[in-house]
C-alpha cells in the first residue's frame, strides 16, 4: 500500500498542480483529516495478507484540478470502490466530486462521497455517490465512532464491496466506543463508572478526595 507522507499545509498553501505518481489499487481512500487516513492504514496493515491492494492521498493534495484529473487517469479510475471523507462537504471539492462521480459512472466503480463532520447530510454528496443511502450511512458511521475495530471493520466492509472478500467473511456492523473513559491494555477504551457507585481508588492515590478525582478524570 503507497501512503502519503501527511504535511502541515493548509488548503490555501497549494496553488500549483501536483502529480502525487500514485500507482493503481483496488481500493482507493481519500481525506483531508490525518487521523482517517491513519486510522485505515493501521487496519490495512493489521490484516494487509487478507485485504486487497488500497491507496490513500490527503485530499489537500488534490486541490487543483490538474491534479484531480492527473489522479483519476492515474489511480481512481482503476479502482474497484473509491471512498473519499470531505470535511466542508460538496462545496468545498466541487470538481474533484464532480470528476470522481462521472468516473465512477463511466467504469462501474462503487463511489462513496462522505462528509467529513459525521453529523452533517449533504445530499449532493449522495446523489453524487453510486452505493445506496443505506451503505453511505453504515460507511460513515464507522468513521463517527472511531477506534481501531470500526477501521478494521470498515476496512473488512470495503473488501466486501469490491467483491474481493470471501462469501462467508464476517463483516462487524458499527460498534460504539465511549465518548469518555480509560484505557485498559487487556480491554481498550473502558467507560467510566457511574458515581456512587463505589469502588477503590486507583493505584498510588493520595486518598479518598484525590482518588476520585484521578477516577473522574477523562484520559485520553
Amino acid at each position: 500500500m503507497h501512503i502519503l507522507t501527511t504535511t502541515s499545509a493548509s488548503l490555501d498553501d497549494l496553488a500549483e498542480p501536483v502529480d502525487l505518481r500514485q500507482t493503481p489499487a483496488d481500493i482507493v481512500a481519500l481525506s483531508f483529516t490525518d487521523s482517517d487516513l491513519a486510522g485505515l492504514a493501521a487496519a490495512w496493515k493489521a490484516d494487509a495478507g487478507r485485504l486487497p491492494s488500497m491507496r490513500l492521498a490527503a485530499l489537500r493534495d488534490l486541490r487543483h484540478p490538474m491534479s484531480v484529473d492527473l489522479w483519476v487517469d492515474s489511480v481512481a479510475r482503476h479502482a474497484k470502490i473509491i471512498l473519499v471523507r470531505i470535511l466542508g462537504g460538496h462545496d468545498w471539492w466541487r470538481y474533484g466530486c464532480d470528476q470522481f462521480a462521472a468516473t465512477a459512472r463511466a467504469h462501474g466503480i462503487k463511489l462513496a462521497l462522505l462528509p467529513g463532520e459525521s453529523h452533517d447530510e449533504d445530499l449532493r454528496l449522495i446523489e453524487a455517490s453510486t452505493l445506496p443511502r443505506e451503505e453511505l450511512d453504515s460507511l460513515l458511521a464507522y468513521f463517527r465512532e472511531g477506534g481501531p475495530a470500526n477501521m478494521s471493520a470498515l476496512m473488512r466492509r470495503l473488501a466486501g464491496l469490491a467483491g474481493l472478500a470471501g462469501q462467508d467473511a464476517e463483516i462487524a456492523e458499527p460498534v460504539e466506543v465511549p465518548k469518555v473513559g480509560y484505557y485498559e491494555p487487556t480491554r481498550g477504551i473502558v467507560p467510566l463508572p457511574q458515581r456512587g457507585l463505589g469502588g477503590a481508588p486507583p493505584a498510588g492515590g493520595g486518598g479518598h478526595r484525590r482518588g476520585r478525582q484521578q477516577r473522574d478524570r477523562p484520559h485520553a
